[in-house]
């Protein structure tokens, strides 16, 4: 292994239960009665960005609504919430990352969400002893989201990395879909609101982050 990426926000911190809330705060926010229960919402996972989430369950309910406009109101009370002490990286990432620079191993941060919400995230970490990652992506740079697999390829392209040496870390199906599209082992750790059945594309599949046993990535 080459390089170890984590390719979703829930990878790095448990944020399903705020994201849950963001969604539904926009709603009320924009008069909207909508109440998306678990089985909803873990449909909805399904669906990579959150304004397409949005879009596609109003296109189910013959609604016309401003997605952008929802989605912006979502990204704004979830980013004030995320910014607190209490959202603190998984252990197993913490781990991750230490093993992966004790050998000398790249890391990444692919994701195609916002600037803002990575680089919360990255700082996170920075905070709690790591050194920041090799790259992080973001939508900010213009590139399709997942499924399609151009993050991870400007990835690899950026740290000279071939695909087939990456390990990527992913949550959801678009992201583990991009991933193997783009050419990497995928190991699928699902959040808290979300299936193990949900990544049975990925090459290995884990009920949680802390199951990983990082050394049998690092020989």
């Amino acid at each position: 292994m080459k390089a170890l990426f984590f390719g979703s926000i829930g990878t790095i911190v448990e944020t399903s239960r705020l994201q849950y809330d963001a969604f539904h705060v926009a709603f009320a926010q924009h008069g909207l009665d909508w109440q998306w229960d678990l089985q909803t919402y873990r449909d909805m996972l399904k669906i990579s960005g959150g304004a397409n989430r949005i879009s596609a369950f109003a296109d189910k309910r013959n609604e016309r609504v401003d997605a952008t406009a929802i989605h912006a109101t979502k990204t704004s009370w979830f980013l004030e919430k995320l910014q607190s002490d209490s959202v603190k990286p998984l252990s197993y990432v913490s781990l991750g990352l230490k093993m992966a620079q004790k050998h000398g191993i790249k890391t990444g941060f692919v994701s195609t969400t916002e600037k803002a919400t990575v680089q919360i995230i990255a700082q996170k970490l920075v905070a709690e002893g790591h050194q920041g990652f090799d790259i992080t992506t973001h939508r900010g740079l213009g590139l399709p989201e997942k499924p399609e697999p151009d993050a991870y390829i400007h990835a690899f392209e950026a740290l000279g990395i071939k695909a087939q040496n990456a390990i990527v870390i992913e949550d959801n199906v678009d992201g583990v879909a991009a991933a193997k599209t783009a050419g990497a082992r995928v190991v699928g750790v699902p959040g808290a609101f979300a299936l193990q059945t949900d990544l049975s594309a990925a090459d290995t599949t884990f009920g949680s982050g802390s199951d990983i046993h990082w050394v049998r990535f690092f020989h």
